[in-house]
């Protein structure tokens, strides 16, 4: 299986397509299979390349010490590594965020964004839902309780009670548990420090604040159903980037890619259709 290395490690990806590149990176704990059924959409339509993030699945990592800021440097790496100057970055929930902060951080590597499900700060529903986990993985570990939880979250109401949201709510189960539960408590506190709400961190600016900077072509996607990054959460997104287009999914939840895989892959397609030169 492929792997390219990067500074703090090597990180595994699966790719279908060629011509410009585009890197799709999951949410909290997830890799490449997050995307079975968007990579081939997007394989029509460039070098289409999923990853297992840094400490993740198949990827590989010298150091426990992880970071937004450095999950998007190694998205950077990577696409070096491809040999592409510049890559068109699909990011869900964290992989938004990381895919974000790639756009600030290296304006002049990336091409253009998807943001799906995503979020620059954490108001506190979003803070005390991550603290619960923390809570959850010192006192019970990462079993089944932590995986209750974030379905009840991270999946709409409509879909969980459907057999195809049953499938997916042991997919989720599985995926979690493949994590030691030192990592994920790492991952995280990631997110928490990304989010500015670490001790020492008072004060510091939030991503928010600076995502005016971004000047490439923007989608940003969130399910109309999805109580952990509201729609509210992709406006304020999209507000703050000179002009990026919103699209609601009604009646989907956080994980579009799973709840509505093929409005999600029209949607991403469709942006990218425009962007793709």
């Amino acid at each position: 299986m492929p792997s390219a290395a990067v500074r703090n490690g090597a990180i595994y990806y699966e790719e279908i397509g060629s011509g410009e590149l585009i890197v799709l990176m999951a949410g909290l704990g997830h890799g490449a299979a997050y995307f079975e059924k968007t990579l081939p959409v997007l394989g029509r339509l460039g070098r289409a390349v999923a990853i297992d993030p840094r400490g993740v699945g198949r990827s590989t990592s010298k150091t426990e010490r992880y970071s937004v800021e450095g999950w998007a440097e190694d998205v950077i790496d990577l696409s070096e590594r491809l040999g592409a100057r510049r890559a068109h970055l699909v990011g869900s929930s964290l992989g938004a965020c990381v895919a974000l902060q790639a756009a600030v951080d290296f304006p002049d590597r990336v091409s253009s964004l998807v943001v799906v499900a995503g979020f620059s700060e954490l108001d506190r529903s979003l803070e005390l839902n991550f603290r619960m986990r923390i809570g959850i993985i010192e006192k019970l570990g990462l079993g089944d309780e932590l995986a209750a939880h974030i379905a009840m979250w991270t999946l709409g109401r409509d879909f969980i009670n459907t057999p195809e949201g049953q499938a997916a709510v042991e997919r989720l189960f599985a995926a979690v548990r493949r994590n030691s539960p030192e990592r994920y408590l790492a991952f995280i506190r990631a997110i928490l420090a990304f989010g500015r709400l670490e001790p020492g961190q008072e004060g510091q600016p939030r991503l928010t604040e600076r995502l005016s900077e971004i000047r490439v072509p923007t989608c940003v996607i969130v399910g109309g159903q999805d109580i952990l990054t509201p729609v509210s959460q992709s406006r304020q997104i999209a507000d703050r980037i000179p002009g990026a287009e919103v699209y609601v999914i009604p009646g989907c939840g956080h994980i579009t890619f799973s709840e509505k895989p093929d409005e999600t892959a029209r949607l991403v397609g469709d942006f990218l259709r425009r962007v793709i030169k």
